[in-house]
């Protein structure tokens, strides 16, 4: 008797798996964190998972102590996520694990006559020099999030998909240099102080809004 029970509880799980292997679907779509692509697949009816990855080059201007710096910027998230729909229909709560890989290279040409703050003194723009560094970010990041699927037409296999939700990401490694650096006394330990109030200020939650076309097959 236990021998059939068993045969028949294994039976009915691959029945269910074979069942929910049919919802297998690619979301396209973009936002705040770039392009993004995603493969989903329908484990149950309230449970999805999707694997994927979010990224964009861009330039951006960040001022920071009235220095004005601008950022050649690229970014690379491969994520993995669970989407649980918790009555079974168009909207799901997203939990998960990515790999947040954000670098940006910056330059800054202070004005040459004008005197800014760096660490903690005060330098005329002619004796910093041009500037010169990167920020960046290796880690793991979990993600939480909302989202919407909706689905057009008599076969429902294409639709839109909406995610509202954030990455929370380590601190940044930021590192700043000059070209007067040699010359200018006490500057080179300023522009690690200035490196290190930058990386603490850099928030660590990083929205991740988008929305795209969503596929179903």
């Amino acid at each position: 008797m236990k021998t059939f029970l068993r045969i028949l509880v294994v039976s009915l799980g691959v029945s269910a798996t074979s069942a929910y292997a049919e919802g297998f679907g690619v979301n396209v779509g973009g936002g705040t964190t770039g392009l993004v692509v995603d493969i989903v697949q329908k484990l149950s009816p309230n449970f999805d998972v999707r694997v994927g990855m979010q990224g964009l080059g861009y330039k951006i201007s960040y001022e920071y102590d009235n220095v004005d710096y601008d950022i050649n910027q690229t970014m690379a998230i491969p994520e993995v996520l669970l989407d649980w729909r918790p009555m079974a229909g168009r909207f799901r709560i997203s939990v998960g694990a990515a790999y947040y890989n954000n670098v940006g290279k910056l330059k800054a040409a202070p004005d040459p006559n004008t005197f800014y703050t760096i660490g903690n003194n005060t330098y005329l723009g002619s004796a910093i020099g041009n500037i010169s560094g990167k920020s960046s970010f290796h880690t793991g990041a979990p993600y939480l999030g909302v989202g919407w699927d909706f689905f057009f037409g008599s076969k429902q296999d294409i639709g839109l998909a909406l995610n509202v939700g954030a990455f929370y990401r380590d601190r940044a490694d930021v590192t700043l240099n000059s070209t007067q650096e040699g010359v200018t006394p006490g500057l080179s330990s300023d522009l690690a102080v200035e490196a290190e109030n930058i990386r603490g200020d850099l928030p660590k939650f990083h929205p991740a809004i988008n929305v795209g076309a969503a596929f179903r097959f």
